[in-house]
């Protein structure tokens, strides 16, 4: 006896509604449920792939784990650090190991063991340093041709030290600097650029004009091809500032 209920469910494969007679239907048709079907098989190969994968990948280190004597590249590989650290745990003494010739440096297994059995040296933190140079924010504002909104975005959003003296604002001098000279050398975060032409058609000078002004104060330039690209943002802050 057919069932004569019909209710609206969503096909689990296409995503389409359609009217089934059952409640647990879960395909609108018969192309739909044999395509999941092999979708599923397809799933389960691949997940299977996977898992010999990483068995095959996860072997040597098995391997590692029950050899007696290691060679350097080994031992990174066991405790997941490069070479370089492990000849300084050699040279430091913390990691015994013995030259069978030339190039050739041995680490017993138990002696990787007993690295691990010293006590964790906590490294001191070190205190920072106070602050005896500054700036005040007419300085830098001269200096580095910034407006005092930037400026003021510049140390909250970087966390310059600063202090107020007599009513003015005094901004850490190595802090600022060393800001400005890698933003000013850093292009990676610049995404508005100037060509020389849109420069000279927007405001009206030279290219000499131009060029002196992105080496007189160090706006961040690069080359694409044959055009040399300007900072925007740079740039336009000489203007604002009248210079």
């Amino acid at each position: 006896m057919s069932s004569t209920i019909e209710v609206q469910r969503i096909c689990q494969y296409c995503g389409n509604e359609f009217t089934a007679r059952t409640t647990v239907t879960q395909y609108c048709s018969h192309k739909c449920s044999q395509r999941a079907y092999k979708a599923k098989a397809r799933g389960i190969k691949v997940e299977a792939s996977k898992q010999e994968t990483k068995r095959i990948r996860t072997q040597p280190m098995e391997v590692l784990k029950v050899r007696e004597f290691l060679s350097v590249q080994q031992v990174s590989k066991l405790i997941g650090c490069s070479r370089q650290t492990v000849y300084e745990l050699i040279n430091s003494g913390k990691l015994h190991a013995v030259n069978l010739k030339e190039k050739k440096t041995i680490v017993r297994r138990s002696d990787i063991d007993r690295l691990f059995d010293q006590p964790f040296v906590r490294t001191p933190k070190k205190e920072p340093q106070p602050v005896s140079e500054f700036y005040t924010a007419k300085e830098i504002e001269e200096k580095y041709f910034v407006k005092y909104g930037r400026l003021n975005n510049i140390i909250k959003e970087n966390d310059i030290p600063k202090t107020v003296h007599n009513g003015k604002l005094l901004v850490s001098k190595p802090h600022i600097d060393r800001y400005f000279k890698q933003t000013r050398n850093d292009v990676s975060s610049i995404t508005d650029w100037y060509t020389v032409e849109e420069i000279q058609h927007k405001y009206s000078i030279s290219r000499d004009q131009i060029y002196g002004r992105v080496y007189d104060n160090n706006i961040p330039k690069q080359r694409v091809g044959k055009y040399v690209k300007i900072s925007k943002r740079h740039f336009d802050e000489l203007f604002e500032i009248g210079v």
